[in-house]
């Protein structure tokens, strides 16, 4: 795209969703120019939502570490594949006994949403209505066993997202769901997940719903070129790329997920944000 109809279509989004990790900060620490872009946001009039495919925190966890760096937070502002996953699986009537292969935060926003997270001993004697996969930072030996034999007995399977790595300080990265996804794979012979976060529609959807607005009112801001730019070029969003993360401006050359514009950081976008004129 011309890059003055790229920004003439950013200019006219009415809510701006970024993605946390490799885009706002890395291994918690703020990437430089997160807080004014954050500032610049609001103060354009936009709505601001945070949407992270990392299931190994909870949505207090997050309000308590987005406090932490200071950056604008409220409960209502964060989008996670864990709300991705309760929708569908209450839509899908998959619950609420269900196996969780995550850390105990998650467990936790599980059980407070309502579910029922079985343990090993349980499902050994009777079969919970799902599987669900998340990014178990916890994960054991007796999970990876316990995941596989109530996938082969044909349990539904559902994964809350599927990028393969974490970005950390320091460029490096720590395996996320997605490789969790092909252990799986390969020990059951080719079981794949229904995925539920980013690039999937059910998180459209999730996004649409909190911002009361259509897809192309609203602009996704992320590192991840299979996840977010993905998704936002998909389903219609304003797709930005940051080169903060995951990804290289090598990489971003060869994909096939095309963004509509390519930033070094969220701090290039500042100028960008204002309003057009009536």
């Amino acid at each position: 795209m011309n890059p003055s109809n790229a920004l003439s279509r950013l200019a006219a989004t009415e809510a701006v969703i970024c993605d946390l990790d490799g885009t706002l900060y890395l291994d918690g620490l703020p990437l430089p120019g997160a807080h004014d872009f954050l500032r610049a946001v609001l103060d354009s009039g936009r709505q601001l939502f945070y949407f992270t495919n990392n299931t190994s925190r909870s949505r207090r966890s997050y309000i308590e570490k987005l406090g932490r760096i200071r950056f604008p937070v409220c409960a209502e502002q964060i989008i996670t594949a864990a709300d991705c996953t309760f929708t569908y699986l209450r839509h899908h009537h998959l619950g609420p006994a269900i196996y969780l292969i995550g850390n105990n935060d998650l467990k936790r926003e599980f059980e407070e949403a309502g579910f029922a997270c079985w343990d090993e001993e349980r499902c050994s004697r009777e079969l919970p209505q799902a599987v669900v996969l998340g990014f178990d930072t916890e994960l054991t030996y007796a999970k990876i066993r316990t995941g596989y034999e109530l996938m082969v007995k044909g349990v539904p399977y559902i994964a809350t997202h599927a990028d393969l790595l974490c970005p950390v300080a320091g460029g490096r990265f720590i395996p996320d769901v997605g490789s969790f996804i092909s252990l799986f794979a390969t020990a059951t012979g080719g079981s794949e997940p229904l995925v539920m976060g980013k690039p999937n529609r059910p998180a459209v959807e999730a996004i649409c719903d909190r911002t009361g607005l259509p897809a192309e009112k609203i602009a996704f801001i992320g590192d991840r070129l299979y996840t977010d730019i993905r998704m936002a070029h998909k389903f219609g969003m304003v797709g930005v790329l940051v080169l903060s993360g995951e990804t290289s401006r090598e990489m971003a050359a060869a994909s096939p997920d095309h963004p509509l514009m390519t930033v070094d950081s969220v701090a290039d976008l500042i100028p960008h944000l204002e309003r057009p004129r009536l």
